[in-house]
């Protein structure tokens, strides 16, 4: 596996950087008087001291991680639980040893001290070569200090882990070092301005550290995408055993020179080669029939049988896990066996596809690294040509509909395995992802209210629905959100995902009776809407929703007799400068009927901050019109 060549490199030279600075156990002064963070007073917690030292030593690299947090709050019963993860996988690609922790904390006005032993330090086997080192600490208290400390050995010398030194709590030091050999580049990635500031880089460029004090934490914030994009943070991978200039990159046989020769590199892999269609009566799976009147037709099928017919397996290679005859007779594979499996098929019927590499949604970053960095990426989708239009499919969701990928995969770009026009570019899905909502006010013989609603989710919005709803009984339902607290009458649940990208739900509740003098009708509380999302008064990070949607609502209120229209909510339209949100609120009156047509456009999915205070202003705007209630009164 060429991606993965130098996994089982080992070395015995270098010595790790200097010592720690901080010492197990050891607390200053500051720390043990400080109860409040100066540059965040409300925290609850606090980061005192956090380091990671990465170097090479026999096995690969090594990194030595230690931590130390403070407790300034009574409120900490939810912290304390620390976990360690780590991919052993068959070969011991990464091992996590000398784990130990203590807490120190206020019995009066004495601090003791306690060792945690394995009682409170327990390693767990999470399935498919994954472990995980879990640490719960007691004694977490106001004035209690936290630390723990391991080594972490990892033969995979092309990615470094990296370095976060912002993360959910204020930290008053964050340093990282990492120190490779001489023969070693590696192109160290750096995301924020002071950090940058804080590099020091060796003559040789094969030693790098960076130490910054007193860091805010990431604000908590909703509709926010991956954290990681906004993190002062530092990534690395192995970019030349050898050394180049960078005007010269180009023309360099260096496996990271460009996309499109990290492209040409990667199909020329045997087990991405084993994937290549070639014409002959041997070919594998020929003789499966996938006949249709149309190439979609064709594409479906085929589509439907990689979909259903194989099990999808989770894995961090950046590559098949199998050779295609293997993976046949296995019928089980990651994201890239499923989707070569899925372009075979496609070129053995002469639809032209390739493979995109995806970066998921809150895996890494969503703003891609310009240079050829392919570990940003974590698992992969296909492009095809089919009736000359462009389609998007992974074959590794068996519950995604032909034309669709998940939405952690809905992201802006990605990397296009084109052969001979390897790149980054756009992603462009097509979908009309919202809900549509019919209700019909009704009276029956016995004087008592209903409303007959139908909801209809398109797209995303019915793969939402699904995955929240599906299989729960009615005594459940009811104790969700969107139906929290109501009488479900006649429930019936239309699934036509895989069919139509479409899922419809219909059903009744009752709601009142002609012996109320006054009848107070809301029809919009089960809209996602109906309450204000946007509370917060400023915003630091940028508003992202997981897709673009719509939610449209058709009204039609029957006023009985006896009753009349006593107060109701006016018609109304607004929208955001940018146009990234639309509202329309329309309602009109008869002596004996009331209908209302109420539609909210979302074009985009991620809002700017600046865009904030008018996105902020339109939801508060569409929460007021939505509360306001429909009153009937009796004559």
């Amino acid at each position: 596996m060429k991606i993965y060549g130098f996994l089982f490199l080992f070395f015995c030279f270098g010595n790790k950087a200097a010592g720690q600075v901080a010492e197990f156990g050891k607390f200053t002064d500051q720390e043990l008087l400080i109860e409040k963070v100066s540059f965040e007073p409300e925290a609850k917690h606090v980061v005192l001291y956090e380091s990671g030292d990465s170097y090479f030593k026999y096995g690969g690299i090594h990194t030595d991680y230690f931590y130390r947090y403070k407790v300034l709050t009574d409120e900490s019963s939810d912290f304390g639980d620390f976990r360690i993860s780590f991919y052993r996988g068959d070969n011991l690609f990464e091992q996590v040893s000398q784990v130990k922790a203590q807490v120190s904390y206020l019995d009066g006005n004495s601090r003791k001290n306690i060792r945690l032993g394995n009682e409170a330090i327990k390693e767990v086997d999470l399935g498919d070569g994954y472990f995980e080192i879990r640490i719960a600490f007691p004694q977490v208290k106001r004035g209690s200090i936290l630390e723990f400390s391991y080594k972490k050995v990892s033969k995979m010398l092309s990615l470094l882990d990296g370095w976060g030194f912002q993360g959910e709590y204020p930290s008053l030091y964050s340093s990282y070092r990492f120190k490779a050999p001489s023969f070693f580049q590696y192109q160290m990635i750096i995301q924020g301005k002071r950090l940058a500031e804080a590099t020091k880089v060796s003559e040789r460029s094969n030693s790098y550290s960076w130490i910054l004090r007193d860091i805010p934490s990431l604000p908590i914030e909703p509709f926010v995408g991956s954290l990681i994009d906004y993190q002062e943070r530092v990534d690395g991978y192995l970019f030349s055993s050898e050394y180049y200039k960078e005007e010269e990159l180009e023309s360099s046989e260096i496996f990271y020179a460009s996309w499109d020769q990290v492209a040409t590199e990667i199909l020329l892999i045997d087990d991405y080669r084993s994937y290549q269609y070639k014409t002959g009566p041997n070919s594998l799976l020929a003789d499966l029939d996938f006949s249709d009147s149309t190439q979609e037709g064709q594409a479906k099928k085929i589509f439907d049988y990689v979909s259903t017919s194989y099990k999808s397996i989770e894995s961090r290679w950046l590559e098949p896990i199998y050779p295609l005859p293997r993976m046949v007779e296995l019928k089980r594979g990651n994201s890239f066996d499923k989707n070569l499996l899925l372009n075979y098929l496609f070129r053995m019927h002469g639809i032209d596809s390739y493979l995109i590499m995806i970066n998921e949604r809150g895996k890494g970053r969503s703003q891609l690294i310009e240079k050829p960095y392919i570990f940003q990426f974590h698992s992969a989708i296909l492009k095809a040509e089919i009736e000359g239009k462009q389609v998007f499919l992974d074959a590794s969701d068996s519950i995604m509909p032909y034309g669709l990928i998940p939405v952690r995969k809905l992201v802006p770009r990605g990397f296009f395995m084109e052969k001979g026009n390897g790149r980054l570019d756009k992603l462009s899905i097509n979908h009309r992802s919202g809900t549509i909502n019919q209700l019909i006010f009704e009276v029956d013989e016995g004087g008592n209210f209903f409303i007959r609603t139908t909801e209809r989710y398109t797209d995303y919005a019915a793969l939402k629905w699904d995955e929240n709803y599906s299989g729960l009984s009615q005594e459940i339902l009811i104790k969700q959100d969107r139906y929290k607290d109501f009488e479900l009458i006649d429930f019936e649940v239309l699934n036509q995902i895989k069919e139509k990208r479409m899922l419809t739900v219909n059903y009744r509740k009752p709601f009142g009776s002609l012996e109320d003098k006054v009848i107070a009708l809301e029809p919009f509380t089960n809209s996602i809407f109906f309450k204000n999302i946007f509370t917060q008064n400023e915003r630091i990070l940028p508003v992202e929703f997981d897709y673009p949607n719509y939610e449209s609502y058709n009204v039609i209120i029957p006023i009985p007799i006896g009753y009349e229209l006593e107060d109701y909510p006016e018609s109304g339209s607004i929208t955001i400068p940018s146009k990234g949100v639309k509202f329309s609120f329309q309602i009109s009156t008869e002596a004996d009927e009331i209908k209302i047509n109420s539609r909210i456009e979302l074009s985009q999915s991620l809002f700017p901050v600046e865009e904030y205070s008018d996105l902020k202003f339109i939801m508060e705007s569409i929460a007021d019109k939505y509360s306001q209630p429909i009153i009937l009164k009796k004559k």
